[in-house]
């Protein structure tokens, strides 16, 4: 017997369940669920299946995990994937250790059920009365359009609803040369289709077409399960009287600029974003006073410096992220807030004090706003010769000359973290060539900070890395950058850092909004494509919702200018 729970298809049938298993036995790891207080699942092995009888774990490698499932195990399930898609096992009980030599089992009862997620390929998500999505067919490339609206979408089709006064001529087996969804938000998708169905209203004034996608490519693919998943979650949100989650992005028309204009960082993705928007304008301001010779106003820097650690201090993980979204504001305010947020957060890890910290984080604010004194040829140079690579050193000496009036700083600081940040440990950095010992504790950390921000946004001499690939440099960076830093990074951020573009087996695109604990993904927002501008987010994805997605396939390096 097979019948639906929730997305989920139900089976019971004793055989059935055995060979999906016995499948999933075969894969050997899978996540336990139901035991962590916090919700996270904890990975195990599953060793063996005893038809009809128990199922047996191996917990080697997780000890502490069997006294755990023998007193509160009851109700946990396991889950991983199989063939057909995300296996869920019935809830589990009677949890009894086993006598293994040198290993540490434990065996449950059969469970009297399991379920399968399938994948998405063939699931239509249905569009309500309140979700309005013009559709724009172009039988051939001279014809005119037709306008429709979309009432169901699949990553293989969908189902449109013209007028009949548009429709009369429209077949079955006729193609589509481009068939366009245009989405509240602003996202569209062109495709290529075949119309597969064909089927009049009763009151014959409209009539449904069921299109088949053609020639789909793997970026469409992403999009489309995108699309599909967001309009499941908002049919489900508008469906629920009082449910309070936010709306889809996908359905929120982008926000209108004043007339004339549109201000900075009005439709940022996230609300810490916006909020960080306001010191990313500051900095914006600061530079144009220093290319019309004005100095750093020690006032300003003072108070938007409190501004960004009290967002640290709000909610750090929401801050790790922001950094990544200020798609208005050029290359050089960007690296400057990261490296401020990173580098701040690093320091408050260590324990420093109150004060230590601020001038820490001001100092970096403004760490590379002498390059904006630079002639810009300067800067667009893929490669120097001795007379531009000191010409460029300059802009440490430029941006010190304008501070001044910033007593508030300790001397030590600003020669940390703005003197020494591109010092290297063998000599090969400037302004002056510093090797060793003649780099303190804090120019250290400020390089590695630095270094790894640098590397993870595109340059004229080098394309972005990916977070991974900027690991692996660093391991052979060792004469320049103090490796001991360079590991209390990867400890702290993680290896897969907030902030990261990630793909998942299944083909989705997410970016990494949350860790846990053990630094390993904890919560995502899915997208749509490669890049934040004018992309639309989904709602943050955790738990089940995140274990279902697979395991993650790869790291995925931004568009440029969206990093």
């Amino acid at each position: 017997m097979e019948q639906p729970s929730e997305s989920y298809l139900r089976i019971e049938n004793p055989s059935q369940c055995q060979d999906l298993l016995e499948k999933l036995c075969e894969l050997g790891g899978v996540q336990l669920l139901g035991l962590s207080p916090d919700g996270q699942s904890q990975p195990v092995l599953l060793m063996d299946v005893h038809a009809g009888e128990q199922l047996v774990l191996d917990l080697t490698s997780s000890p502490e995990l069997a006294p755990q499932l023998a007193k509160d195990g009851d109700g946990c399930q396991l889950t991983g994937w199989v063939d057909r898609g995300l296996l869920r096992t019935a809830p589990l009980h009677e949890w009894l250790p086993l006598d293994v030599p040198g290993r540490t089992q434990m065996a449950c009862a059969w469970p009297e059920w399991v379920e399968i997620l399938q994948r998405r390929g063939s699931f239509r998500a249905e569009l309500t009365s309140r979700m309005t999505v013009p559709v724009e067919l172009q039988m051939t490339a001279d014809a005119k359009p037709l306008g429709g609206r979309l009432l169901n979408l699949s990553q293989g089709g969908c189902q449109v609803e013209l007028p009949a006064t548009q429709a009369a001529e429209l077949q079955i087996g006729q193609s589509i040369e481009r068939i366009t969804l245009c989405f509240p938000s602003g996202q569209k998708i062109d495709l290529q289709a075949q119309i597969r169905q064909r089927q009049v209203s009763r009151d014959w004034l409209a009539v449904r077409f069921g299109c088949a996608f053609g020639a789909v490519r793997a970026d469409q693919e992403r999009r489309l399960w995108f699309y599909v998943r967001e309009i499941e979650r908002e049919a489900a949100r508008s469906a629920l009287d009082g449910d309070n989650r936010a709306p889809s992005a996908l359905f929120q028309p982008p926000r209108a600029a004043p007339p004339g204009q549109r201000q900075h960082g009005l439709d940022y993705i996230t609300p810490m974003a916006r909020r960080l928007a306001r010191v990313a304008l500051y900095l914006n301001s600061q530079l144009l006073h220093l290319q019309h010779g004005q100095n750093i106003d020690p006032a300003q820097l003072s108070r938007f410096t409190e501004s960004l650690l009290a967002l640290l201090e709000d909610d750090r993980e929401e801050l790790l992220f922001a950094v990544h979204c200020l798609t208005d504001d050029q290359p050089l305010i960007q690296h400057c807030i990261a490296v401020a947020v990173r580098l701040s957060d690093l320091a408050r890890s260590q324990g420093l004090p109150n004060d230590l910290i601020k001038a820490i984080c001001a100092c970096a604010l403004i760490h590379d706003l002498g390059k904006g004194l630079l002639p810009p040829e300067l800067l667009r140079s893929e490669s120097f010769d001795p007379t531009q690579r000191e010409a460029f050193a300059r802009h440490v000496e430029l941006l010190r000359e304008r501070m001044v009036g910033c007593k508030w700083l300790p001397e030590a600081v600003v020669k940390g973290v703005i003197g020494n940040i591109n010092e290297r440990l063998d000599g090969s950095g400037y302004p002056q060539g510093l090797k060793g010992e003649q780099l303190g504790e804090l120019a250290r950390v400020a390089a590695v900070v630095d270094v790894i921000d640098a590397m993870g946004r595109p340059r004229p001499d080098r394309p972005q890395q990916t977070i991974s690939g900027i690991y692996r440099d660093l391991l052979n960076r060792d004469s320049q950058l103090d490796r001991r830093w360079c590991q209390n990074y990867v400890r702290h951020f993680g290896l897969i850092p907030i902030g990261t573009l990630v793909r998942f087996a299944g083909g989705a695109l997410g970016w990494v909004e949350r860790l846990d604990r053990d630094r390993r993904i904890a919560q995502v927002r899915l997208t749509d494509q490669p890049g934040l501008r004018g992309a639309a987010l989904s709602e943050p994805v955790s738990g089940s919702e995140l274990i279902a997605l697979g395991q993650v396939e790869g790291l995925v390096a931004p568009t440029a200018n969206d990093a």
